[in-house]
């Protein structure tokens, strides 16, 4: 009997100590379970809102709708001041809607919150060259460089910064280097065939322009790109591929005096002062206040007064 009951106390013992160890034990292994299961704290609910608004306002601006857009996203921002997705969509929002000076503050604010995030520094430095504040976006593409310099869109957004600056060769370098990490980038390509244009290199433009129309299927160039391609062949003095180039331009947009007045020129140059006039007249039936078209057509009339045209 009393064999039994000595039995019976020693397993209580026991039991106890273990209630009390899994007692002390119980805090720390709910506090280390949620680490080791990689659980996130809980969203806090207004930032919930302020992503579900942020994604309805993206909607709303890519079905058209700029006005919802904006006020939703307005919403966001002030539902969550604190999230930097709301600041940096709602900016893109009031750019869209002409509100320069607004779009820059909003996204200055995406900044300050996520001050490591190169590709919006980018964004901004673009924001704040369309708007002429060259010295902010100088600042702001150093920066992105320096958190990511193999960021492609740093290197770009430098490059026509300091091509605003009037620094040309050195817009080419870091075009370079943005063409080096993604080489097939349309855009990259672009800026770096108008930056040899505006360097006086047509040959190396037009290299860059046909190794950017071979990234399209034959046919369906974009419109700029041929545009550029005339330039390039005038440079060069090959006034019939620049004449076709031109017309291969306007296919894609007929309405353009600029461009007809561009290929009044190249006729002009390969010899065909009445296919230059017909081009001229049609400019000006476009824009009549056109002023290269009227100066051309004046030209190639008082040429034939005297029977001779210009080369």
């Amino acid at each position: 009997m009393l064999h039994v009951v000595s039995h019976r106390s020693q397993v209580s013992a026991g039991q106890m100590h273990t209630a009390i160890g899994l007692a002390l034990a119980l805090p720390l292994v709910l506090v280390l379970g949620c680490q080791l299961t990689g659980r996130e704290s809980p969203v806090p609910k207004s930032l919930a809102i302020s992503r579900q608004l942020t994604q309805q306002g993206v909607a709303a601006l890519e079905q058209g709708d700029s006005k919802r857009a904006e006020r939703t996203l307005a919403e966001a921002v002030q539902t969550s001041p604190v999230d930097p997705d709301a600041r940096r969509h709602y900016a893109e929002s009031l750019w869209h809607s002409g509100d320069e000076a607004g779009a820059i503050a909003q996204m200055q604010e995406a900044v300050r919150l996520t001050p490591d995030d190169a590709m919006v520094r980018v964004r901004l430095a673009r924001m704040q060259l369309a708007a002429g504040n060259v010295e902010s976006a100088r600042q702001n593409a150093a920066r992105a460089i320096d958190l990511n310099p193999k960021l492609p869109a740093a290197w770009a957004v430098r490059a026509r910064v300091l091509l605003a600056l009037g620094q040309p060769r050195q817009a080419l370098a870091d075009c370079h280097r943005a063409l080096a990490l993604a080489p097939d980038d349309p855009g990259f390509l672009l800026m770096t065939a108008e930056l040899y244009r505006h360097l006086n290199q047509p040959q190396r433009a037009l290299g860059t322009l046909h190794t950017l129309a071979d990234t399209y299927i034959p046919g369906e160039e974009p419109h700029n790109v041929l545009v550029l391609q005339g330039f390039a062949y005038v440079a060069l003095g090959r006034y019939e591929d620049a004449v076709r180039a031109y017309h291969a331009a306007l296919a894609r947009n007929p309405g353009e005096p600029e461009v007809l007045y561009h290929l009044a020129r190249a006729e002009l140059m390969a010899g065909r002062p009445e296919n230059a006039a017909g081009a001229a007249r049609q400019a000006l039936a476009l824009q009549p206040e056109h002023p290269q078209s009227r100066a051309l057509l004046r030209e190639i009339e008082t040429a034939a007064v005297d029977g001779s045209y210009r080369r």
